[in-house]
């Protein structure tokens, strides 16, 4: 019997190239692997190494998702956080269903709501419900939380500066990291029956917040490292000088005040990883130690403590960014929102324990109106 044929969107990126590695180093009995990518580079001739099959195109385009969906069997849904978030969603869509696919799969957001302040958490949300009607192909929510990814940008300057800093005040979550949630998507794509019209919440093994971080900083870099919890204006600032672009920064504000009141932490831990990829989930000091590893700011020396200190300066330097004056000029919609500890709708489903976890919790639901 030919095996099914999989296309993973998205696939340079940080879950997509795990999700892809997986199928192919995992899967590949089971499965073969086609990965859409922007450009051929270094990151996709990894892949193509690996084993995949290289498109080349742009989710924009639906003459490129359409010619990446020939002969696919499954296929996996994620874009980055940008303006175009629904035009790619809804160019997977239309593709998919001319192609007959039998099986989507995709990378929700834990905070997705109808009413949330952020415009990329109502369209995610939209997204959900899109996916769920689609004529031919079940469909499964891999619903991440935190990453681990996000805390461990700033583990050089911590090296060489003895500070972890973040706008995270007393929040806390269980961190994933992406090659978790690659094989989480792997593992479904691979065997997608147990999963069918499922919500899935992967997650790290423990609770933890930003003491807790900068404690495992500590151990991973063999130095005290104290934990400054910053003003979210500073944070923002800080995410500018990095050269985040200006449609993520106005989304992030959102974000951080949601972990600050507690939405990240809630449902707390569930067994999606180890259910799914029959491996228990890395914890946040394997992962920061791999991190740490490969980060050419975290040995310390004179020099990387002069490159971190021109970062600190770049960052005071830094001007904030006027977000309502951006999403005035460039069109973004804008509604009075809630968040999501206020909403009893999702209250209801993801602040009770191990929520969306394998074998028991909510299934997906399709929603034609808001209740």
């Amino acid at each position: 019997m030919t095996r099914p044929l999989v296309l993973v969107t998205g696939a340079t990126g940080k879950t997509g190239t795990a999700a892809v590695l997986a199928l192919t180093e995992l899967h590949s009995d089971a499965v073969r692997t086609r990965a859409l990518v922007r450009r051929e580079d270094h990151r996709s001739r990894a892949l193509r190494e690996a084993g995949a099959e290289i498109v080349v195109g742009d989710m924009s385009d639906i003459r490129d998702l359409r010619r990446a969906m020939e002969g696919v069997q499954r296929a996996h849904f994620v874009a980055p956080i940008s303006n175009s978030s629904l035009d790619h969603a809804m160019n997977f869509a239309v593709a998919a269903t001319e192609a007959r696919v039998q099986h989507v799969t995709a990378i929700g957001q834990w905070l997705s709501s109808s009413s949330h302040s952020s415009v990329l958490t109502r369209r995610t949300w939209l997204v959900d419900q899109l996916f769920t009607w689609l004529p031919h192909a079940e469909y499964t929510i891999v619903n991440v939380g935190f990453f681990a990814d996000n805390f461990l940008g700033g583990l050089g300057m911590a090296a060489q500066l003895g500070n972890f800093m973040m706008p995270l005040g007393s929040g806390s979550t269980a961190p994933i990291s992406n090659e978790d949630i690659g094989r989480v998507v792997a593992g479904v794509l691979a065997n997608p029956a147990p999963y069918a019209g499922r919500t899935l919440r992967p997650t790290g093994p423990e609770v933890i917040d930003a003491q807790d971080m900068a404690r495992i900083f500590s151990k991973v870099l063999g130095r005290e490292v104290t934990y400054t919890d910053a003003p979210p204006a500073m944070g923002a600032k800080a995410m500018r000088a990095l050269g985040f672009p200006p449609f993520a920064l106005a989304q992030v504000g959102h974000y951080m005040r949601d972990f600050r009141q507690g939405a990240f932490e809630s449902g707390g831990t569930t067994n999606v990883v180890q259910e799914v990829t029959g491996r228990p989930a890395e914890d946040f000091e394997t992962i920061a130690r791999r991190y740490a590893a490969a980060d050419p700011l975290v040995p310390r020396s004179l020099p990387n403590l002069l490159r971190a200190l021109a970062g600190v300066a770049r960052i005071m330097a830094t001007r904030p960014l006027d977000i309502e004056r951006w999403q005035r000029d460039n069109d973004v919609p804008f509604v009075e929102g809630e968040d999501c500890m206020d909403v009893a709708e999702w209250t209801q489903t993801h602040d009770v324990a191990s929520a969306f976890q394998v074998g028991s919790g909510p299934s997906l639901v399709a929603v034609s109106s808001p209740s």
